[in-house]
């Protein structure tokens, strides 16, 4: 497989110094180095700025300019540097059941990843609810991440349902088979996304990102941080500066240009 991805300016991105190796340490340490360095953003969309999947966009928004992007962008950049390493990466898709209804269509970028023929899970670009670290593809168990805890849910027609603790009970955040996805299907899905006046991307402005100790997201001009305890500091923000100033102080974000408040 030719070079695609530029390993050392990726991991430096994202301050990854682990081993490079077809492993579950490699797996698990850049899928959380990433977590907690790359955000979930849609801010292009209102920008006016193409979404581009291919590579070069990839690396040269997520890693040169230091940007985040929306799952199509966050995995897309993912499978690249797995497939890169020799993992053996599955394109799915996966529909997100925490804004119905009415349900949206299948459309959320979700990855499988087989390692030592143990299949896993992988998906960075989920937002606020999304996972920290991959989890193997098994239903039932539960695992903690962090102060978050998941569970994969078997469902009818091979389904599978990713849930989140929240609020004292198991919530659904989406619903995916094994069925084989391609990129080319990505393309049309975020073209939809971008470009539709019906898109739920061109409604809101939406900007998280982990941490181990907070999550933080942005979403117009709502700030909100959610410790370990449950607790939520929330924060409207007043004008361009403050939002500009927040994206850069919470997200790391530098915006090619202002986006009005």
């Amino acid at each position: 497989m030719s070079a695609t991805v530029d390993l050392a300016a990726y991991t430096a991105r994202i301050g990854y110094q682990g081993p490079l190796t077809h492993s579950l340490d490699t797996l698990v340490g850049l899928h959380l180095a990433q977590a907690f360095s790359i955000p979930f953003e849609n801010l292009d969309i209102h920008l006016n700025r193409p979404i581009g999947l291919d590579p070069a966009s990839l690396m040269q928004k997520l890693v040169q300019e230091k940007r985040g992007g929306y799952c199509y962008e966050l995995n897309g950049l993912f499978r690249l540097v797995l497939q890169q390493l020799g993992f053996r990466v599955t394109c799915l898709v996966g529909r997100n059941l925490l804004a119905g209804p009415p349900l949206r269509p299948r459309a959320h970028q979700v990855l499988l990843v087989e390692v030592a023929g143990q299949p896993w899970l992988v998906d960075l670009g989920f937002g606020t609810n999304g996972l920290i670290e991959p989890i193997p593809l098994e239903a039932g168990p539960e695992h903690r991440q962090f102060f978050d805890a998941y569970r994969l849910q078997a469902a009818p027609q091979h389904n599978f349902h990713l849930q989140l603790h929240m609020q004292g009970q198991w919530q659904s955040l989406y619903t995916f088979t094994l069925d084989e996805a391609q990129p080319s299907d990505y393309q049309m899905m975020n073209f939809y996304y971008s470009q539709s006046p019906d898109s739920p991307f061109r409604k809101q402005r939406i900007t998280t990102l982990a941490a181990p100790d907070f999550r933080a997201s942005l979403v117009d001009t709502e700030l909100k941080i959610r410790r370990p305890d449950g607790s939520i500091t929330a924060t409207t923000l007043a004008d361009a500066g403050a939002y500009a100033q927040a994206l850069e102080t919470h997200f790391g974000i530098r915006l090619p240009a202002p986006l009005p408040v």
